[in-house]
């Protein structure tokens, strides 16, 4: 089914990228550049102040239902903002489910939520603080509005997030999909909710969800990652893309993929000399850069375009391959691809494609190119034994062990 644009392709004068629109079709209008494809609208959420606004505005109009997963759930003016509005649409009736992740959201405390559980909503973190659990994290983004709406992202809930940090505010992206596959969505919520109730997690039956799902064949499709002692799902149907695809344009916070995926990047790009990554140039992790570092020698050899955007942290996770959109909380490092429960939204469209095309080229305008000069200037000893050592920490040992050793090398020219 051909998809039809709800609106044209404006540019923000500050930036080059697509701006915030209200679109009203018989539909609700959230903020966003809006789409229907395949009998589902889509609302693109890019800018601070458009991901907030969507978020409160499902929880608004919420009816029925509220399903709820965060990876990261902060005690500050956004996390109390978001948490009155639950109480709200609890205390109007709708029932309101919310899981966050122990690990994601150390900062926030059980008691925080107190006032939610006796307004008559449900919560619990999805994992305890103790046990071999703890270390499988539970990285989704989502909230489900009466089965009808499905927000799915890269963004927590956390005042960085939505452009409250000032230069450190996270650059990042969402989507809403209202339409039948929402349901679904909320159908394999539910199944999480079960498997970890209480805290207490059956990793057998969270396998087996993950196993057992089936995205479908339709034009908007959710693909699910988890610890399935294999690459996951999501992974293999992005590798498969790789490996028929004729271009690709990747924008991922953290980048420091198996060998399987990079060399299938390689050849993607060799392919298509127009293949661009775009990659963090700050963010709140310097292993996670430099462990990145490591492997631009080798694709820029291969005709890959490579860009560090300067602006802010990127913790965005967007994918482009042809005429294929891949939106959600997964980025391109071992972690997501193997350990961490993931959630992203396939969408095949070439128009859809071709407006997040544009997106990106909005970030590579502010991004500094890497190229053979500036790996020369950059490169010492010194600094290959650093990156080699985050690249160590990062894909095998655990990305919060390199967070918490200072790196210098991320602005060495």
């Amino acid at each position: 089914m051909s998809m039809k644009r709800a609106d044209a392709l404006p540019h923000a004068a500050q930036s080059g990228i697509a701006s915030s629109m209200t679109v009203q079709s018989g539909k609700p209008g959230f903020p966003g550049t809006h789409f229907q494809v395949a009998g589902h609208d889509l609302h693109l959420v890019h800018q601070p102040q458009d991901r907030l606004h969507a978020l409160l505005q499902l929880i608004a109009m919420a009816q029925k239902s509220i399903h709820m997963f965060f990876y990261m759930f902060c005690a500050d003016e956004t996390g109390r903002q978001v948490r009155d509005a639950l109480i709200a649409a609890a205390t109007r009736g709708v029932r309101v489910q919310l899981i966050i992740d122990s690990f994601g959201s150390t900062q926030v405390s059980n008691r925080f939520f107190d006032d939610l559980l006796e307004a008559g909503g449900d919560y619990h973190s999805f994992s305890t603080r103790k046990g071999f659990g703890y270390l499988i994290r539970n990285h989704q983004k989502m909230l489900i509005i009466d089965g009808a709406h499905a927000l799915v992202g890269g963004f927590n809930i956390a005042d960085a997030y939505f452009g409250r940090a000032g230069d450190d505010s996270w650059e990042d992206l969402g989507v809403i999909v209202s339409g039948p596959q929402s349901q679904r969505l909320c159908d394999y919520f539910k199944d999480l909710a079960r498997a970890s109730n209480g805290g207490n997690v059956r990793f057998r039956q969270i396998r087996n969800i993950i196993r057992q799902w089936r995205p479908g064949i339709g034009q908007v499709q959710w693909l699910l990652g988890g610890p399935t002692n294999r690459i996951s799902p999501w992974a293999l149907t992005f590798k498969r893309s790789l490996d028929t695809g004729k271009r690709f344009d990747i924008v991922s916070a953290y980048f420091s993929p198996s060998q399987s995926i990079l060399r299938r990047i390689a050849k993607a790009a060799k392919r298509n000399k127009g293949s661009r990554l775009i990659l963090a140039g700050k963010t709140d992790n310097g292993a996670t850069i430099a462990a990145a570092r490591v492997l631009y020698r080798y694709l820029i050899r291969r005709k890959t375009g490579i860009y560090e955007y300067q602006p802010h942290p990127l913790h965005m996770k967007l994918m482009v391959i042809d005429d294929t959109v891949y939106i959600g909380s997964a980025n391109l490092d071992v972690r997501s691809m193997f350990i961490n429960l993931e959630i992203m939204v396939r969408i095949k469209d070439a128009a859809l494609a071709l407006h997040m095309r544009k997106l990106i080229d909005g970030l590579a305008s502010q991004s500094e190119e890497q190229t053979p000069i500036l790996l020369k200037r950059r490169d010492t000893i010194w600094s290959r034994l650093k990156s080699g050592f985050a690249y160590f920490l990062v894909n095998t040992v655990d990305y919060t062990i390199g967070r918490r050793i200072k790196f210098r090398l991320i602005r060495n020219r």
